[in-house]
């Protein structure tokens, strides 16, 4: 009601003010002529509707473009209503199955957490028990065996692991890292007593339920990291520290070669030999170091666990770095 009465005023000022500014310019015009009374209440009156005519006009305009827009709004929605049932329906569904996938990881990890601690605590608790020291001997195996790899002497592997053994018939071997695409590794295999090839070695190879037998399982689930590699490959390069003396054997990637020995010599003061501590039940542990330029020093902690039938699986349960290093080369 404001805004009418105040456009009817303004209206009527403007078109007073037009008729005030045109009248002296009219021709013959006798200013001492009196208008009648109702002339005047006529022009009040009427004189401002021309103009409200036109902002009704343009209201009416725009209420009406407003509500054209929300019906094409509208149109859409109906419209494309059929497409995002099943697009709402797929997120919710990808959002759902990604928190239970989260949820299973966490607990998965949470589980190999507690199950790596309790294991840190037997090895310690074992740890402190009298054991025999398998060191010396662990190690000779190891070189040899090292050798007999920059050899390419791979089908002997089995003359120099006393401790494991395969079916009768059945035979070790070696398949080298091809040299194309992006990366390889070499792999090792079984061939059967029928001439059938495996690359799941543990299927077929056997273990004494012993600490010799745990140390020759975990070199050979090990080799993967000395057998030759190929470009990628080579991030999963290991040089393996079975002795002081091994420290010679480390290679840098990097072209500081000025720093190998300092590296060296901080590798040989840091290093411990190979121990293997038995847990009981066919339960071991075997602690080793080893160099990677992808890392540095590492002391690694593996438990082999050695089944009454001499089956054998694995748990990496902790590396620990007693030497930082990294080279800097990306393949």
């Amino acid at each position: 009601m404001k805004i009418t009465i105040i456009v009817y005023v303004v209206s009527w000022f403007i078109f007073l003010a037009v008729r005030i500014i045109n009248s002296p310019f009219r021709k013959n015009r006798d200013f001492s002529e009196k208008q009648p009374w109702y002339k005047y209440a006529i022009f009040i009156a009427i004189a401002p509707l021309a103009i409200l005519i036109i902002a009704c006009s343009l209201i009416y305009e725009f209420i009406t473009e407003k509500k054209e827009k929300k019906a094409a709004k509208y149109a859409i929605v109906i419209a494309t209503a059929p497409w995002s049932v099943p697009i709402i329906a797929f997120w919710l569904v990808s959002s759902l199955k990604e928190k239970i996938e989260t949820k299973k990881r966490l607990k998965r990890e949470a589980k190999e957490k507690a199950y790596k601690q309790r294991a840190m605590q037997e090895l310690y608790a074992a740890m402190s028990k009298p054991h025999e020291d398998h060191s010396f001997v662990h190690a000779m195996t190891a070189q040899t065996l090292v050798g007999k790899i920059n050899e390419k002497d791979y089908d002997s592997f089995m003359q120099y692991l006393d401790h494991l053994s395969l079916p009768e018939g059945a035979s070790l071997h070696v398949e080298e890292c091809s040299h194309e695409g992006h990366g390889d590794e070499s792999k090792l295999f079984v061939e059967t007593s029928e001439g059938e090839i495996d690359f799941n070695i543990w299927d077929y190879i056997k273990a004494d339920n012993s600490i010799d037998g745990a140390w020759e399982a975990f070199f050979l689930s090990k080799a993967k990291h000395i057998l030759p590699l190929w470009w990628h490959a080579n991030y999963n390069s290991r040089t393996y520290m079975y002795s002081k003396e091994d420290t010679d054997s480390i290679q840098l990637f990097s072209k500081s070669k000025e720093q190998l020995p300092i590296i060296q010599r901080n590798v040989k003061r840091l290093i411990s030999a190979p121990e293997v501590v038995d847990a009981a039940n066919g339960k071991y542990y075997v602690r080793c170091c080893y160099w990677t330029n992808f890392g540095g020093l590492i002391k690694e902690t593996v438990q082999v666990l050695i089944s009454a039938e001499g089956k054998v699986s694995f748990n990496d349960i902790e590396g620990t770095t007693l030497y930082h290093y990294k080279c800097g080369v990306f393949f």
